[in-house]
């Protein structure tokens, strides 16, 4: 039986071609083909228009700066090639009937008579002419810009487009919001091909992986196609590998840096690329390499909080349930290489780029946790290293006849994670730190709180000793085909095309997380006594260098357990922690903890896995995706573009997971509990319709609009079928299976005009409206009828036997639901980039880019909460619980309302500078449905940067970049309340200085 894909593709290859009347040419027609450069540098023009004057007949050029129109009238004709930013030219042209005519042109910058274009400017007019050419609604950043501005990776450059907010990391961008949705929502590929998730809970790809300074530019679609993936309710963003230009090149940057917090100077960056052509050009060779290291070290604050007394008024208030105080020494480094080839055939060309980034950390943590509620205190410290890696290769073709043209392609890309022995060891003092002067109340400022501490290195003692091991890992392997047959109708007023295909795409993924050792070491021993596991120890340690294993087992006999002085290393001198604000006080000898956990690891009965770390978020599973379009291209003269289509997508996918029962005994950790291993399968059918319409009234004004379905489909830990009870029958942990994918129904509005003078200004409006959205949900579960009937219909896919909530037990149950009436998303980009070529003297060497975005967004969300139902028993008395739901409005997570990009920048001769300014406020990070005090946010965020550099005739030039210039901390808050921090993270300025060689 052929699968219902397989016929859908035949149907619409059959319909192309039993359609002659527009697959075939007019009688009296042939083609022109040809190349578009810059007449001073010989670069190709990317998205340049070509038209046959007269007609509705013409092309957009490639990023080879090369057009091919089919059907164009045979005879003497004239073809009209415009760029933005350069003169417009006619050029004339004899199209032979059924010939092929060749013909190259070279466009001159449209200045003021000896005014010189600078490359800066270049690549600013390449990236706005392959806006404007785009057949959808698409920003693009050029490799000149990237190279402009200091970024160090690929996130920070998006983040600088309308629309684009980021989500930082250890003093980078590290994902991008694109329209205020979740960096899940969109796709990200490199020369067109998916790069695969590199998250271990959702499918977001971390684009600090990438260099930026290995691209050749950036597109971000925000609009779709039908032949493009569904699965971008936020958009698509495809990464550019450069293929190989006609001269030979060569191209080498070295840099190192400085790191504020850590006061250190060993940050480094060396990228380099070669490229030649070969046989008569007809073969293309490129290749990148690229290492960097930098010092990510931070200092972070947070704190939790409880529900206090109400106020006076009835109004909910919080008090300071725990602060943390956390020092990270991080190194984080990139290493990676790309090649590109390309090899020209007739009509057409073979393409295959391979593409590997690397990214490692190496960080010590330490950290002071302090728990207000119980008057407890811990000292953390860990060590961890890992790398996650992406690998994408893709093999191509491509031809272009005159009456149709293919494509098609294979590809495999990887992604794998690997976190192997993240030690972490822990000292406690339980019960009275707080000092008895120090009262915790509602009025209590969590900032305030470790100050009230008072430590004891004698009470602080060895708890417990973990180490965990991580591995994760997915495979795509993708092929596609595209047919595309060209049209033209009557006198030409009418052509275009009709284009056709499908791709199979198959993903397999697998999560595995290990957590073995103990904890409770502070317990059961006593006077000339020791427990089961320190005694183990101190045999352990026998012979160490560090160690006194006599003296340590005598400490331990008098004091019942490890005192935190035992392995203290230096002492914490660093001044400037956290701002000078605070201190760590106690600082671990790593080394020496190393021992201990090497002297722990040969107890065989004491060195034990934990269940919930070590099963409770493994599955594995696969992914089958089938899809095919049908869509046309209509050209009504030179000013009207009609693109309607529909895409249809199918998705089928199994998963293998547990579901236990978490055990623990006398002697720590047992095997889990009702162990059972669940698979499910479920499969997924859209038909996604879609509309484009371009309009050109003018040569400078352009109105765009577009009616889109998009796809998100739910996050691996979400419906994996995971599901856990802890040891005291209070918590489950449950995925939802029978989640269903997000759909958005979207409308976008863009008006661009364009000129010289003016440069590029567009606004664009846009809304969306997303179904089956979904969110965290998190209640008790009871053993109640009109319990049993919202829990069956809203989280059947649970998988929690009524056993875990039977008479007596009420565990909170942590799962994810579809929200039951859609997210309304809108917003309003405005962006405007222009160089002042035009104004006298030093000043036309000035450059200018701004773009603001407003973004707005609401949805429903739904809670559950207890309450007392009717008696059932009057003595004692006895009430029922009943579980009702409750809706909240609010905004949906990750959504900045406001967002600015400025950059602001001179150019003259080889010289060139920019500041830039980065501008996002709040984003929502947590819902507390009940609770509204509870509420989380990311706060807003600004960072200004700074960059130089001077370039010499002989290829060689010298820069230096300034990252974060007045030290902004990233921030969280609750309610949004500056004064109930929740998260504040130091990381500093950065400055890189380098040199760079290109011929």
């Amino acid at each position: 039986m052929i699968p219902r894909i397989a016929r859908l593709g035949l149907l619409a290859l059959a319909a192309l071609v039993a359609a002659p009347t527009f697959a075939t040419p007019t009688p009296a027609a042939g083609q022109i083909v040809g190349v578009v450069t810059d007449a001073t540098t010989g670069d190709p023009l990317i998205g340049a228009s070509v038209m046959v004057v007269g007609t509705s007949i013409g092309d957009a050029t490639d990023v080879d700066g090369r057009f091919q129109i089919p059907n164009a009238p045979a005879g003497a004709q004239a073809l009209r090639v415009s760029y933005v930013g350069y003169q417009t030219r006619e050029v004339a042209v004899d199209v032979p009937d059924g010939g092929r005519a060749e013909v190259d042109v070279a466009l001159s910058f449209a200045t003021l008579e000896g005014v010189e274009i600078t490359a800066q400017a270049e690549g600013q007019l390449n990236a706005i002419n392959e806006q404007l050419s785009s057949n959808t609604i698409t920003n693009v950043v050029s490799a000149a810009r990237i190279q402009e501005i200091p970024d160090v990776n690929a996130a920070e450059s998006v983040g600088r487009l309308p629309g684009v907010s980021i989500q930082r990391s250890g003093g980078e961008a590290t994902r991008v919001a694109i329209r205020g949705l979740s960096p899940k929502f969109n796709t990200v590929t490199v020369n067109g091909v998916r790069l695969p998730a590199t998250g271990g809970d959702d499918r977001s790809v971390d684009l600090s992986l990438v260099s930026s300074n290995i691209l050749d530019g950036i597109a971000v679609t925000k609009a779709i196609t039908p032949d493009m993936d569904a699965d971008a309710i936020g958009g698509s963003i495809d990464l550019r590998l450069r293929a190989a230009p006609a001269p030979p090149t060569l191209d080498v940057l070295a840099q190192g840096g400085y790191n504020e917090i850590q006061d250190s100077y060993g940050n480094y960056k060396i990228v380099a690329s070669a490229s030649d052509r070969f046989f008569g050009d007809r073969l293309g060779v490129i290749a990148s390499v690229n290492t960097d290291e930098y010092d990510r070290s931070a200092d972070k604050f947070s704190a939790g909080y409880a529900r206090g007394a109400d106020d006076s008024e009835g109004n909910a208030r919080t008090l300071p349930s725990s602060v943390q105080l956390r020092e990270e020494s991080v190194t984080r480094g990139r290493t990676g290489a790309s090649g590109v080839l390309d090899y020209r055939l007739p009509f057409g060309k073979l393409t295959a780029n391979a593409f590997y980034n690397r990214l490692g950390f190496d960080g010590t943590y330490r950290i002071n946790d302090i728990n207000v509620q119980n008057q407890r205190n811990y000292f953390d410290t860990e060590i961890s290293e890992g790398t996650t890696s992406i690998f994408s290769a893709a093999l191509g073709a491509e031809q272009d006849f005159g009456w149709g043209q293919y494509d098609v392609s294979l590809a495999r890309t990887t992604s794998d994670t690997e976190n192997p022995d993240r030690y972490t060891w822990q000292f406690g003092q339980e019960g009275g730190v707080l000092g008895p002067d120090c009262v915790i109340n509602e009025s209590t400022v969590t900032t305030d709180v470790p100050y009230c501490v008072e430590a004891d290195s004698t009470f602080q003692r060895l708890t417990s000793i973990y180490v965990y091991d991580e591995a994760r890992s997915e495979n795509q392997t993708t092929a596609q085909l595209n047919l595309q047959v060209p049209f033209a109708l009557g006198s030409d007023f009418v052509s275009g095309y009709l284009k056709t295909g499908g791709k199979l795409r198959w993903l397999d993924r697998s999560n595995d997380q290990q957590q073995v050792g103990r904890a409770g070491l502070e317990y059961g021993s006593g006077a000339g006594s020791l427990n089961a596991p320190l005694e183990c120890i101190v045999e352990g340690l026998e012979g160490s260098a560090m160690w006194d294993a006599a003296q340590l087992e005598e400490l331990i006999g008098q004091q019942g357990w490890v005192p935190i002085s035992a392995a203290l290393g230096e002492e914490f001198d660093r001044d400037n922690f956290l701002g000078g604000d605070y201190t760590l006080s106690f600082v671990p000898d790593t080394d020496m903890l190393r021992e201990l956990t090497r002297a722990l690891q040969g107890c065989e009965d004491s060195y034990r896995e934990q269940p919930i770390g070590s099963f409770g978020r493994d599955y594995e599973g696969e992914e089958r995706y089938q899809a095919a379009y049908v869509m046309a291209e209509l050209n009504l003269g030179s000013w009207l573009t009609v693109i309607p289509g529909v895409r249809y997508e199918r998705d089928e996918s199994t998963y293998v997971g547990s579901r236990f029962r978490e055990i623990v005994g006398p002697s720590g950790a047992a095997p889990p509990g009702e162990y059972t291993v669940i698979d499910t399968t479920r499969t997924n059918d859209f038909v996604l319709p879609m509309l484009h319409v371009n309009v050109r009234p003018t040569d400078w004004l352009q109105v765009r609009f577009a009616r889109t379905e998009t796809l998100s489909r739910p996050d691996y830990i979400q419906y994996a079928p995971l599901t856990t009870i802890d040891q005291y029958n209070s918590v489950v942990r449950a995925a939802n299976t029978a989640l269903r994918p997000s759909h958005s129904t979207n409308y976008d509005l863009s008006i661009s005009v364009f000129e010289g003078h003016i440069g590029l200004l567009s606004a664009s409006l846009f809304t969306k409206e997303i179904e089956d959205y979904i969110i965290f949900s998190s209640f008790k579960l009871v053993n109640d009828s009109t319990f049993q009937s919202i829990f069956q219909e809203q989280f059947a896919g649970t998988q929690v036997p009524e056993a875990w909530y039977g008479p007596g037990a009420s565990p909170t149950i942590n799962t994810f639901q579809n929200t039951p009436n859609p997210a309304q998303y809108r917003g309003i980009e405005l962006d405007w980039q222009t160089s002042f070529w035009y104004l006298p003297s030093v000043l036309k060497g000035l450059v200018f880019n701004a773009n603001y975005t407003y973004l707005f967004s609401e949805m429903e969300y739904e809670g559950y909460y207890l309450r007392q139902g009717e008696l059932i028993r009057r003595r004692p008395p006895t009430y029922a619980q009943v579980l009702d739901d409750t809706v909240r409005v609010g905004r949906v997570f990750d959504q900045p309302t406001h967002v600015a990009n400025v950059t602001l920048g001179y150019d003259l001769g080889g010289f060139s500078t920019r500041a830039s300014f980065l501008y996002q406020t709040d984003t929502v990070s947590g819902i507390d449905v009940s609770t509204p005090i509870f509420d989380r946010f990311t706060g807003g965020y600004y960072r200004i940067d700074l960059s130089a550099r001077q370039k010499f005739a002989n290829g060689f030039e010298l820069f230096s970049n300034v990252n974060n210039l007045t030290g902004r901390p990233d921030r969280s808050y609750l309610q949004g309340r500056e004064s109930l921090p929740t998260y504040t993270e130091y990381y500093g300025l950065t400055v890189d200085v380098g040199a760079r060689y290109r011929f």
